[in-house]
């Protein structure tokens, strides 16, 4: 064969081997993207869901402080001792579950952290 066909055909065969080598990291880019897209769409989902169980457990706290003085008011209104109203079991059982819930709202909050950092 002729030198210079021959020239012609190593150059042809060079830029095929480039060609496929580009080609090949671009899918790589691409695959690449597609997963870190579909990790971070479901980071956000996630966040999504702590955010609403967020407005939720927010939302029995206060439903429960509103009880809370309900009570307290109507056990004074009855005529009952500050002590009693302050030893109140109905009471106490309603603190004790804000106590419950504002620990885990520390739990969802520091849940949230870890997925907004990346851990």
């Amino acid at each position: 064969m002729h030198p210079l066909l021959l020239a012609g055909s190593e150059a042809t065969v060079s830029l095929l081997q480039r060609l496929k080598h580009d080609l090949k990291a671009g899918w790589a880019t691409v695959r690449r993207g597609t997963a870190e897209a579909a990790n971070r769409a479901m980071e956000e989902a996630e966040l999504l869901r702590l955010r609403l169980d967020l407005r939720k457990v927010d939302e029995r706290i206060r439903d429960l402080c509103g009880d809370i003085g309900e009570r307290a008011v109507g056990l004074h209104e009855r005529g009952e001792p500050i002590e009693r109203v302050l030893n109140d079991m109905e009471i106490g059982r309603m603190v004790k579950e804000v106590w419950s819930l504002q620990e885990q709202r520390k739990k969802i909050e520091t849940e949230m952290d870890a997925i907004r950092s990346g851990l």
